[in-house]
């Protein structure tokens, strides 16, 4: 009996980028032609969450996938960590990237985000 292989290739993640929003270091991920994609992670964690599907995503969507602050290589400030603020931090950083609307994925808290975001900035959501 033979066993069936497959291979999994793994596209390797784009670099950190980073820009500076209301005095704070964001980190971010960004790669891709076309429509905007939004990928946030969860709790404790970063952009690298999305490391398996960034490259795929991106052969349609221009992905961006932020460290949260607090996470990752972003700055980690004494600051307003709720929701409401990441979802007004995910809209400051879209806009300092030039980006009006996007379709939004969230990953545990990150979905609550994307939740909350949809909720506050209806008319910057796919």
């Amino acid at each position: 009996m033979q066993r069936a292989t497959s291979t999994v290739t793994r596209v390797t993640s784009p670099e950190l980028q980073y820009v500076v929003v209301h005095g704070y270091r964001r980190a971010f991920r960004k790669v891709g032609t076309g429509p905007a994609l939004l990928l946030i992670h969860g709790m404790a964690c970063d952009s690298s969450t999305w490391d398996d599907v960034i490259g795929p995503l991106s052969e349609h969507f221009t992905v961006i996938a932020p460290d949260l602050l607090g996470h990752g290589d972003s700055d980690k400030p004494n600051g307003d960590y709720s929701i409401g603020g990441y979802a007004n931090g995910m809209r400051d950083l879209l806009t300092v990237l030039g980006i009006d609307k996007v379709t939004i994925v969230g990953h545990s808290f990150g979905g609550g985000v994307a939740m909350q975001f949809a909720y506050q900035f209806p008319e910057r959501t796919e």
